[in-house]
């Protein structure tokens, strides 16, 4: 087995004869990027974003439509594909969490395996490749979600590989699929694929453009019609466009990191450690050689050239993207699959300039370092903070009545290690989302706390210090704390009887 520098793989339709071949170097990148990320575990914290999606995807696998079971503003296969690892997980009878977990560790090692694929391609290199699936594998953000999801973004990621892989082939009705499932799984994601592989079209294709362009639309509207249709046929349509459309253009508030740029550095170091660095180095790269490519004149601009440009155009809008609106690092994914695609163009642009065995050996220790030193990442940060919060659950659950009434709020995630299900479909609120609640709830804020006092559930989990206006007199009169557990605070009605809240307190160590 060979290993092509990025001079020696030829071009054209050579290159499309050989690809129909299986690449076994796609095999091995996965296998690596497998036992990468089965080294970090997947008892890690259950955090409330990741609640989100995990309680979305019981509710699922309960039958319950994507934003019908609880109000989100990401899209429906936010809430979709943790629902298929939830109903696997039932059919094979384990832990629903775990079997979450375990897909979107499937789909981070695929990601892996589709960015090989795409530096080898757009450069012509295999070498190329692998220093950009090498590239993604050490995003210590991405290893994070790929055992301790479910994470929305991670989906998207490799939406958006698939359709710059989909670009670089011209296959357009593909790419605009692709755009759309990325879309209908994180909105934000649609400016910068549109824009890669609008600009991919418009100079990689030489005759034909109308009927290229009207392929990617086509492409794109089949996914967003069967989605719009489904949900008008199961009466849910206003519920999809409130969550997927109007909550993000009338509610949704967004943080600027030009109003927080030492704030955004600092998450971003935290998200992302020493793999920070390999990200910026990717991003412009790409820029510089997408630049590049798309000044050099030649009397037929390759496909692949013009999606490297593409690329370019994907990393700068999304970019601009992040200038407008960014509230945490997983936020920086959607410029992740440029970026590593720019590292693969920096093996490639060596290998140019310095041909032969030097560049296989630089090559391959850059992918050897990123990979060992991504394990020891893996293995090291591993951890079991999702056992105390099951343990938690479990202790509270043992000492009520069976089924009790859960009210959550701002902490789904003892609903999803307990199997309950919320008083109603609103458990987040902030971001714009209380005004959202106050516009649409009969009596508005003040009318769902007064609704919340009525129905007395059981128990309510707070994920926040205060709580917010509306719930604050109902805790006062009807509730008692009864402890702290990783991620929230435990309330109890007045109704259970004081010795099961004292036997609560002391099941959860908590001194009050």
């Amino acid at each position: 087995m060979t290993i092509s520098s990025p001079v020696t793989l030829p071009r054209g339709a050579a290159v499309r004869d050989r690809l129909r071949w299986l690449d076994p170097w796609t095999g091995v990148v996965c296998a690596v990027a497998l036992v990468t990320y089965l080294l970090h575990g997947f008892d890690g914290y259950l955090s409330r974003d990741l609640g989100v999606y995990a309680y979305a995807g019981e509710k699922v696998a309960d039958g319950v439509p994507p934003y019908v079971g609880i109000l989100n503003r990401a899209g429906p296969l936010a809430h979709l594909i943790p629902g298929i690892g939830a109903f696997a997980a039932r059919a094979v009878g384990i832990d629903e969490l775990f079997g979450m977990r375990l897909l979107f560790t499937l789909i981070s090692v695929a990601a892996v395996g589709v960015t090989y694929r795409l530096g080898r391609d757009v450069f012509r290199s295999q070498l190329a490749g692998l220093g950009a699936a090498a590239a993604l594998l050490c995003s210590h953000g991405f290893v994070t979600y790929a055992t301790y999801g479910p994470r929305e973004k991670t989906a998207m990621v490799l939406f958006l590989l698939c359709a710059l892989l989909a670009t670089t082939h011209q296959r357009w009705v593909v790419a605009g699929a692709f755009i759309a499932l990325g879309t209908l799984t994180w909105q934000p994601v649609f400016l910068a694929a549109i824009a890669g592989a609008v600009v991919a079209l418009l100079l990689g294709v030489r005759t034909g453009r109308l009927r290229a362009l009207g392929e990617l639309v086509v492409g794109g509207l089949v996914p967003t019609a069967i989605t719009v249709g489904w949900y008008a046929a199961i009466g849910h349509l206003q519920v999809f466009l409130d969550d997927f459309l109007l909550i993000n253009a009338r509610y949704t508030e967004q943080i600027s990191p030009l109003d927080y740029p030492g704030w955004i550095w600092e998450i971003l170091v935290r998200g992302y450690g020493w793999s920070l660095w390999v990200f910026i180095v990717g991003a412009l790269a790409v820029l510089v050689l997408a630049v590049h490519a798309a000044i050099t004149r030649t009397w037929r601009r390759e496909p692949a050239d013009a999606a490297l440009v593409g690329a370019g155009a994907t990393i700068v809008v999304g970019f601009l993207w992040s200038l407008r609106a960014f509230n945490g690092w997983p936020d920086a994914f959607v410029m992740l699959p440029a970026a590593a695609l720019g590292i693969g163009g920096l093996v490639a642009a060596f290998g140019r300039r310095f041909p032969g065995r030097t560049t296989v050996v630089l090559a391959l220790a850059w992918v050897l370092a990123a990979t060992t030193a991504t394990v020891v990442f893996s293995a090291g940060t591993r951890n079991h903070q999702l056992d105390e919060q099951r343990a938690d659950v479990a202790a509270v659950l043992s000492l009520l009545p069976a089924d009790p009434t859960v009210l959550s709020v701002e902490a789904p995630e003892p609903l999803v290690l307990g199997h309950l299900t919320n008083l109603s479909r609103f458990q987040l609120f902030g971001n714009g989302l209380e005004e959202y609640l106050e516009d649409t709830w009969p009596g508005g804020s003040a009318g769902y706390g007064r609704w919340v006092a009525e129905r007395r559930p059981t128990l309510i989990a707070l994920g926040r210090v205060d709580p917010p206006e509306w719930l604050a007199p109902v805790l006062l009169e009807s509730y008692r704390k009864v402890g702290v557990s990783p991620g929230w605070n435990w309330y109890v009605s007045t109704d259970v009887d004081p010795d099961t809240r004292e036997a609560l307190k002391a099941a959860l160590r908590e001194d009050l």
